[in-house]
């Protein structure tokens, strides 16, 4: 069961929607969050750009400027988390780095059951830079589950109202996997399961569905459904089942190369869309 969420802060509706999941899992499995700030040095020096002869004494000034800048919207994000955390009733926990955001988060993930993080990224505090591609490298080389958050949730309406969570299963180990991570986080009683598979044979389908289901009722889920569509997965998705789901639990293969195959297909475009929080499987 997750114990431990590390949620990556930065100043945007991402990093909002992250903290109100965040709170939400660790209430349900009674875990710690650890809000993590980083100041990214190697981006503070980028955005200074080349130094002409004899600038150095205020390309200086520019860079104090702008680390502080930046400390002062860290201490801002970390005093939000705490007033959060402290509402919420939640045990939490601050963690401040300095370096590149992706290496940092992925440094930092490996002590964590989860990371939280929004599909978007603004870890250049100092700046308002457009988004940065920090969820793209940490995907490509944490071991530990991913939730991708957008930027607006849309929880149960009451207590008693179950997680609707869609898994994507066509059988391949990263969809194995990511089954696997979900059933190991999850307190089986407050969700309710949709097991989806695309495939041209029914025969094979009911195969993977069977099995699937089979898996989470040892888990000791109890509320499951099976679904087999012949069409795309993500046209199937995207036109029926996307605005059921509370959550998306879907499996990609990490290292390198990602982006370009395995994602290319449904996780590559539930991140793009930016519609529901995504549980990808390492």
């Amino acid at each position: 069961m997750i114990k431990r969420i590390l949620i990556p802060l930065d100043n945007s509706p991402f990093t909002d929607s992250a903290l109100e999941l965040g709170t939400y899992i660790a209430k349900l499995n009674k875990a710690e969050l650890t809000g993590l700030v980083i100041l990214d040095i190697p981006g503070i020096e980028r955005s200074i750009g080349p130094i002409p002869l004899g600038g150095l004494y205020y390309a200086e000034k520019r860079e104090k400027a702008k680390r502080k800048k930046a400390e002062q919207r860290i201490q801002e994000l970390l005093t939000r988390f705490r007033a959060k955390c402290d509402k919420e009733g939640i045990s939490h926990q601050e963690a401040e780095q300095q370096g590149s955001p992706s290496q940092r988060i992925i440094q930092e993930s490996i002590f964590y059951d989860a990371v939280i993080i929004g599909m978007r990224t603004y870890f250049n505090f100092e700046s308002e830079d457009p988004e940065g591609d920090s969820l793209e490298d940490i995907l490509d080389e944490t071991i530990t589950p991913v939730y991708a958050v957008p930027n607006k949730l849309i929880f149960p309406k009451t207590p008693q109202e179950r997680l609707r969570v869609l898994i994507a299963f066509d059988g391949s180990l990263p969809a194995a996997r990511a089954m696997q991570r979900f059933a190991q986080l999850a307190p089986p009683g407050v969700f309710e399961v949709l097991l989806l598979t695309s495939d041209n044979k029914k025969e094979k389908a009911y195969y993977l569905l069977d099995q699937a289901e089979n898996y989470l009722r040892c888990q000791e889920f109890e509320h499951i459904e099976k679904k087999w569509v012949t069409d795309d997965i993500i046209s199937a998705i995207n036109n029926t089942y996307l605005d059921w789901a509370h959550i998306v639990v879907v499996g990609a293969h990490s290292k390198r190369g990602m982006f370009n195959f395995m994602v290319g297909s449904l996780t590559k475009y539930l991140i793009k869309a930016a519609r529901k929080p995504v549980l990808i499987g390492q």
